[in-house]
């Protein structure tokens, strides 16, 4: 019986060493890398956050008009691997890190992007918003856009290879008919 006395007389003279979670919460330390989220207005959809994700936190679903971006805090490590690859800044580490859930649900993010199809097969093939992105970047480089590239960026990576190769093939013609 005196071990636990001397246990209580030890408690009593230190005090409480805890604080009242989760009435009082406990700072977060400087750079703590909590849950990842989304600004849906600047995300493009180009799905470089879903190629990287470590634990397929991230996901796209393709449907015929729209493409899904999904999060899923359940898998994420919050290792911070989306925030480096998104090339416009859309995904940002912030310090919550208290993810309990009653429900799977709660624990879901959906960003739906629509899509566009190819000019020259018909094909959908990425979002208008990644489409929108290159024009403007391309805009700061050009002072007006030429047909051309204007043409060729609004064909799917397919259609754009075999008209880049028929273009060089007629050049190589070309060039050893002058010869």
């Amino acid at each position: 019986m005196s071990g636990i006395l001397n246990l209580l007389k030890i408690a009593l003279e230190k005090g409480c060493v805890t604080f009242n979670y989760p009435k009082e919460k406990n700072l977060t330390p400087e750079g703590l890398r909590g849950k990842p989220e989304i600004d849906f207005n600047t995300c493009i959809g180009c799905g470089a956050c879903v190629e990287k994700c470590p634990s397929n936190a991230l996901s796209l679903e393709e449907h015929e008009d729209i493409w899904k971006l999904n999060l899923f805090y359940g898998r994420c490590l919050m290792c911070g691997v989306c925030e480096e690859e998104c090339p416009v800044d859309a995904i940002k580490l912030i310090e919550e890190y208290e993810l309990a859930s009653k429900t799977k649900k709660d624990l879901e993010v959906e960003l739906q992007l629509i899509r566009v199809k190819c000019k020259k097969c018909g094909e959908y093939f990425t979002t208008k918003r990644l489409i929108e992105n290159m024009m403007k970047e391309y805009l700061e480089l050009q002072d007006s856009y030429s047909d051309d590239f204007t043409n060729r960026i609004l064909n799917c990576p397919t259609c754009r290879k075999k008209e880049w190769g028929e273009e060089l093939a007629e050049a190589y013609r070309e060039a050893r008919n002058e010869n």
